[in-house]
């Protein structure tokens, strides 16, 4: 993968990622009841992996 191609995917997902944390916090809909409340934890903490592994395609490991 080229290193263009690297860095656009990496802002992509690192914004994505951004945007449903954003979401997450300050809009989501009121009427989840107790089991979809459960998920936001869940999808919370894929939020979290998403922007790591946008950062990490942002800026490779160097060897």
């Amino acid at each position: 993968m080229s290193l263009a191609l690297r860095r656009v995917s990496g802002v992509s997902v690192v914004l994505v990622g951004i945007a449903l944390a954003l979401w997450l916090t300050f809009g989501p809909p009121q009427h989840w009841n107790d089991t979809t409340r459960l998920w936001r934890l869940p999808l919370g903490l894929t939020v979290m992996g998403a922007i790591y592994g946008g950062t990490r395609l942002l800026y490779p490991p160097r060897d």
